[in-house]
């Protein structure tokens, strides 16, 4: 899982850059999310803030979850059928794959991505310049636990 410290990107920074006023709940959602090397729930979210802040309520949290989001600074991802935050930082593209059952998940290469994204671009036209790619499945360990044939559960 990538994690993204304050030292590699200065979230306060972009905020300023973009026009807004970089408040103590902000810092405190986003350090949170930056601190914790990957993906959180809201709860988990609102858990931890208050741990630090016990004056700050879920309404500000979820609020901040918003705005932190359409600004393009954390990363809505749906992981087994929750919303959880992650920190986009300045090169929003990665990609996972995530099992359904065992809740494992590994980062995709980009050369894998990329030569995905020229046949789509080759079969329709298409230039993926944004993304952010999840797919959901079993794992290895979890295809082999339940011994079903992997090429039969994909969806097509």
């Amino acid at each position: 899982m990538l994690s993204m410290s304050h030292h590699t990107w200065n979230y306060q920074r972009a905020l300023r850059a973009a026009g807004y006023r970089v408040t103590h709940q902000r810092e405190l959602v986003m350090d949170v999310i930056c601190e914790s090397g990957g993906r959180l729930s809201a709860r988990e979210v609102c858990t931890a803030v208050r741990r630090r802040e016990a004056t700050v309520n879920d309404a500000t949290v979820y609020r901040n979850l918003h705005f932190l989001s359409e600004r393009g600074l954390i990363r809505p991802v749906e992981q087994q059928g929750q919303t959880h935050y992650e920190l986009a930082g300045p090169n929003p593209a990665h990609h996972h794959l995530a099992c359904r059952v065992c809740g494992a998940e590994r980062e995709v290469d980009h050369d894998v991505t990329d030569a995905f994204y020229g046949l789509v671009e080759e079969r329709f036209g298409f230039r993926v310049t944004s993304d952010h790619l999840v797919l959901e499945g079993l794992c290895e360990v979890c295809v082999r636990a339940s011994g079903t044939n992997a090429a039969v559960t994909h969806r097509r």
